[in-house]
């Protein structure tokens, strides 16, 4: 939270922008296709680190009646409603449900909700990028996306959508994340389970991948539960020795959490990235503490592998920001921003469906996040890389998803600048 002395500048500056217009330069957005009847909470669709300062575009569902819009912005955090902050500042009169916020404190917890007619909608809380995270393009421009498949064990391929009509909608969702780096967590029985062409090795051979690195449970016994692949026109795949000790984390006597990582070479650069495909374990209570435990075991393995290597850990952390108002902590950030690394999601100049959770469990009404993004799917980058773009690749028609469903979570990518 951003200490009270910089309230003043902050409430000056936005009600100069009030005064003089609103929806300046607009960052693009992402919006439903829905209208709400009363007001919905707002998200966070852009973000700008520039001289200092953090630009934020807002946007939010248009109310059905109204002529204009005021947005409440407070630095509270989430524990305080905008409406009782008495250090709310108020954008009021805004013709359009879109607004660009400037002279935001980086590094900083801002709340937003959405005001009509004197009534406020529920808020929603994004922390800005710290001002080390303002995006600079590198000759290593990369994109790498991660993507639970829900098919660790043939019960588990078929406890939502039968395996047997979500194979091919996999395979779609592959195709349209498109990224260089492709990691799957929860696919052990994608490789070798349903239609033969469609196991997700071939898919991925024949779509120019290369196998990084898997999840390993001894040498007589491959596991394919995590596994890294890399677009074989863009990386070579280095130090397999080191690569091929994946680890598995046991607790339900399942093979679906775990960790693998990876070297590779940027082929047109020559740079080396240190890649991890990660699934900790899930449950409440004792569970952060094992999250906790789990993820420092991740970073310290990868650090004394690759010490200063650019690092990106992609996967299914069973944690989000939102644990933290639940009873429970989001321990895997604590210990990734202990030594450095962000969370794309926090520090992406763009952002594609933040709103939606990326777990959707089968749901066909996507879930919203309320209060903040909580993603489970995450992709966390070492200091240096920048993150111009984050996108939960989700598909909606009608507002709702198509059934039958690739899985219980979307895949999530990320564009990267890698130093």
């Amino acid at each position: 939270m951003a200490p009270s002395s910089t309230i003043p500048p902050l409430r000056h500056a936005l009600v100069l922008l009030a005064a003089l217009a609103v929806a300046l330069a607009t960052l693009t957005a992402t919006s439903p296709a829905r209208a709400a009847a009363t007001p919905d909470a707002p998200w966070v669709s852009g973000q700008q680190v520039a001289g200092g300062s953090v630009t934020v575009a807002l946007d939010w569902d248009p109310v059905a009646g109204a002529s204009s819009y005021d947005v409440w912005i407070s630095t509270a955090g989430p524990d305080v409603y905008p409406g009782v902050d008495p250090h709310r500042v108020t954008l009021a009169g805004l013709p359009a449900n879109h607004a660009d916020i400037r002279q935001l404190t980086p590094n900083t917890t801002y709340c937003f909700a959405v005001v009509v007619n004197g009534n406020g909608g529920p808020r929603s809380c994004k922390v800005t990028p710290p001002a080390s995270r303002a995006v600079v393009p590198t000759a290593l421009q990369t994109t790498a996306a991660t993507f639970n498949l829900a098919c660790g064990s043939k019960s588990k391929c078929n406890s939502g959508w039968k395996w047997k009509k979500r194979q091919k909608k996999v395979v779609a969702d592959i195709g349209r994340v498109d990224a260089d780096v492709m990691v799957f967590v929860e696919g052990h029985v994608a490789h070798k389970y349903g239609k033969k062409k469609r196991w997700i090795g071939k898919v991925m051979k024949k779509r120019g991948y290369t196998l990084a690195c898997q999840t390993q449970k001894s040498k007589k016994r491959k596991l394919f539960s995590q596994t890294a692949y890399v677009r074989t026109s863009e990386y070579a795949v280095v130090g397999r020795k080191q690569n091929s000790k994946g680890t598995r984390f046991t607790m339900f006597g399942d093979r679906d959490h775990g960790f693998c990582q990876a070297l590779v070479q940027h082929r047109a650069t020559g740079k080396q990235v240190a890649v991890g495909a990660v699934h900790l374990r899930d449950g409440k209570g004792g569970a952060d503490a094992l999250r906790q435990q789990e993820t420092r075991y991740v970073v310290d393995r990868v650090s004394a592998a690759f010490p200063g290597v650019p690092t990106v850990l992609l996967g299914d952390y069973n944690a989000h920001r939102g644990l933290d108002r639940r009873g429970q902590t989001d321990t895997p950030r604590l210990v990734m921003e202990s030594a450095g690394y962000a969370d794309a999601v926090d520090i992406a100049a763009q952002l594609i469906y933040p709103y939606l959770n990326s777990a959707h469990g089968f749901d066909t009404n996507p879930p919203r996040s309320s209060t903040w993004p909580t993603h489970v799917d995450r992709i966390f980058v070492s200091p240096g890389i920048t993150v111009p773009r984050w996108e939960n690749v989700a598909v909606l028609a009608g507002g709702r998803y198509a059934a039958p469903m690739a899985s219980d979570h979307n895949p999530v990518k990320a564009t990267l600048y890698i130093p």
